[in-house]
């Protein structure tokens, strides 16, 4: 059996992918050792007749090479280039039709969109070079890096101050917008849950604990609009890995606990604060404006909502700029929608729509059980931040800071869009190398360490 492995074994080019073909084939041969046996072969015969029953082992080694080479996902990174392009001429399109309107200071960074997009690109291809099981074994690490980063942001030490709060992130020479930086704490969640798989109720909780610091981190901020997209994300993963049986645990009511404490406590919470005038005034204001369109804090809600009278196809001959903010971030696709129709918001939501759906079925093709978790939870951000994006340009909900993904300005934005394609392709490189389920603890051999 060891000989009939190896030569296989030395047929498959990709070594990562050894390990799991091995275990799969000793696990195969020893179920047909114990079939012989029990047709009353002995222990030796028995093993000859199942390594037999497996064939020729180059052949068969061959016919694995060719289903455990590493994949590109060509269709994703099709749609991803694509994507680039359309992007890139509608904001030139933005920036042109600003400079005639004497309106360019509201539409800063669209003249300039295709270099971030060239290097969300860079960064696609940069994160998918890199495997995403080393990411995952270091997670841990790398996530409380990531709080230690946004607490010196937080304390000034590496935030810059915009309108009186630390909203960028410095490390020159790039300023890194500080609520998208905290999204790629992500597919970090996905790994850290897993890193707790096999455990019991304990483990679950540590597992929530960390969705918990991390969206009370973020909502300190304060930015809420990236907790609540973290928060959806983190449950959707946590929910994915009790129902994959990571832990040993009531699946259902498990499931179903999780999601009405992420939704009915923070309800139940906000309805008492704002009943007996515990929170502050301004905040008291802006909840009572999610129903009150006469007052000053619905001014952005209700202008959204006068430009919805739109054509199908054409300029409605509204001004658009200039009335809303950040013209080509937040309401991106309200001033498409007046300028050009709304034939293209159709299309840039469903082209953003294909790529989430098609990324979500790269996850899904993996065999291994952590990619999955990582790849849904990367999509469910930009699906969260689309769906967000889309009502508030409708004026169906409060204005909340948010952005189209692959389209708004903005180069975190774009860059943390094409990271999160990066993973997905980093996981769908691997679907057929990985098994269900693979070992990524830190192991530090003693032999290596200098007393």
């Amino acid at each position: 059996m060891e000989e009939y492995i190896k030569a296989l074994l030395e047929q498959v080019r990709f070594k990562k992918a050894h390990k799991g073909i091995e275990d799969e084939l000793r696990a195969h041969i020893e179920d047909q050792i114990e079939d012989n046996i029990a047709a009353g072969m002995d222990r030796e015969t028995a093993e000859k007749a199942a390594v037999a029953d497996m064939g020729d082992p180059v052949e068969t080694g061959i016919s694995m090479d060719r289903v455990h080479r590493p994949k590109l996902a060509w269709n994703v990174i099709a749609i991803a280039v694509l994507i680039g392009i359309i992007s890139s001429v509608i904001h030139e399109l933005v920036a042109i039709d600003a400079g005639l309107a004497d309106e360019s200071t509201s539409v800063i960074g669209s003249h300039v969109f295709y270099a971030k997009v060239l290097l969300g690109l860079v960064a696609m291809i940069a994160v998918y070079i890199i495997d995403y099981t080393v990411i995952a074994k270091y997670a841990k690490v790398i996530a409380l890096g990531m709080l230690g980063i946004l607490i010196l942001t937080k304390i000034g030490v590496l935030g810059v101050c915009y309108n009186g709060q630390y909203v960028y992130i410095a490390i020159k020479p790039f300023y890194i917008l500080a609520s998208t930086f905290m999204l790629l704490y992500i597919p970090l969640y996905g790994a850290i849950i897993y890193k707790y798989r096999g455990g019991g109720v304990g483990a679950f909780f540590r597992a929530l604990m960390w969705m918990i610091i991390s969206a009370l981190f973020v909502l300190r901020w304060p930015r809420a609009m990236t907790a609540f997209a973290m928060v959806m994300a983190m449950a959707v993963q946590l929910s994915i890995a009790v129902a994959k049986g990571w832990f040993k645990i009531p699946k259902k009511l498990t499931i179903c606990s999780l999601w009405a404490t992420i939704t009915l406590i923070p309800i139940g919470l906000i309805a008492v604060l704002y009943n007996f005038r515990l929170m502050s005034d301004y905040k008291m204001a802006r909840i009572r404006a999610i129903w009150d369109m006469d007052m000053d804090q619905s001014y952005v809600t209700k202008t959204a909502r006068s430009f919805n009278d739109v054509n199908f196809v054409g300029d409605t001959g509204k001004k658009v700029l200039g009335y809303l903010p950040n013209t080509n971030s937040d309401f991106l696709l309200t001033y498409l929608a007046n300028k050009y129709g709304a034939l293209m918001v159709v299309m840039i939501v469903a082209t953003v729509a294909a790529i989430i759906i098609t990324g979500c079925i790269a996850a899904a093709k993996s065999k291994n059980q952590l990619g999955l978790v990582m790849g849904v939870g990367c999509m469910n951000v930009l699906l969260v931040y689309m769906l967000v994006n889309l009502f508030e340009n409708m004026g169906a909900i409060p204005y909340t800071g948010s952005f189209m993904p692959f389209f708004s300005a903005g180069g975190s934005n774009i860059v943390l869009a094409y990271i999160f394609l990066g993973i997905i392709l980093s996981i769908y490189k691997y679907k057929d190398a990985y098994p269900q389920h693979i070992d990524i603890g830190i192991r530090i051999k003693l032999k290596d360490i200098e007393l």
